[in-house]
């Protein structure tokens, strides 16, 4: 997919991306609606910038493990989610929008393109169908332009989440790339590489000896002490 698009976010002292509340507006790449941009995070490197937000995304899409991503690629640093958020007013939810979107990580900033997207509207008809947005017409329907306007908050309400995560959520340090990159956890990795590498473990608590124990099933048991792998039983 290509980057038709850029958007700098320069956020004043004090203040969230999520304050702001910037717009990322909808654009026309090869006939398709998408958002597409990046955004730029002074003081991280792109490892930093990766980390931070795959860590979100495990943690926003995924139920278990890295479920909710595809094509996660450590050493590119890049991944794809699939995302579904409803468009509420009023309290009531209007639209629910489902959309893929690619990320990656490279020269200092966040590169993003959300696309692919369907909405379906919630009225009278709980069960009604779902619609492409490329299939809309607001030159002619100003309900079309309306629903092109919700997608729009929606997605730049996420993205700005997003952002935020990345400067205030930072991982520790990451060394274990390549294993990251296949999954493999590996003595001496800390949580967080072990998060990113495998995703939501299935259970995890503290043992008796003051260890942190995550669970991927019957299979594998990782083992944490002083916030390193220790211990892996398969």
């Amino acid at each position: 997919m290509a980057l038709i698009s850029a958007v700098f976010i320069l956020p004043v002292c004090g203040q969230t991306y999520e304050e702001i509340n910037q717009v990322y507006p909808i654009s026309e790449n090869n006939g398709q609606r998408v958002i597409t941009g990046f955004q730029e995070f002074s003081g991280l490197n792109d490892e930093q910038i990766y980390a931070n937000a795959l860590k979100w995304a495990i943690n926003e899409y995924c139920k278990e493990r890295r479920d909710g991503l595809s094509e996660v690629q450590a050493i590119k640093k890049s991944f794809s989610y699939a995302a579904s958020h409803d468009y509420i007013v009023e309290g009531k939810t209007k639209y629910t929008f489902q959309y893929k979107a690619d990320i990656k990580a490279i020269d200092g900033k966040l590169v993003y393109t959300l696309y692919d997207v369907f909405y379906r509207a919630n009225g009278f008809l709980p069960f009604s169908s779902s619609s492409h947005i490329d299939k809309l017409n607001p030159e002619k329907k100003s309900k079309h332009k309306d629903i092109l306007k919700a997608f729009e908050e929606v997605a730049s309400h996420k993205l700005n989440i997003l952002f935020d995560a990345i400067v205030a959520n930072q991982c520790a340090p990451i060394s274990h790339w390549s294993d990251i990159n296949i999954q493999r956890p590996v003595k001496g990795m800390n949580e967080d590489e072990c998060y990113l590498a495998l995703g939501k473990p299935g259970t995890n608590y503290e043992d008796n000896n003051n260890r942190i124990q995550w669970s991927y099933g019957l299979n594998l048991i990782l083992i944490f002490k002083a916030g390193k792998l220790e211990t892996i039983i398969r």
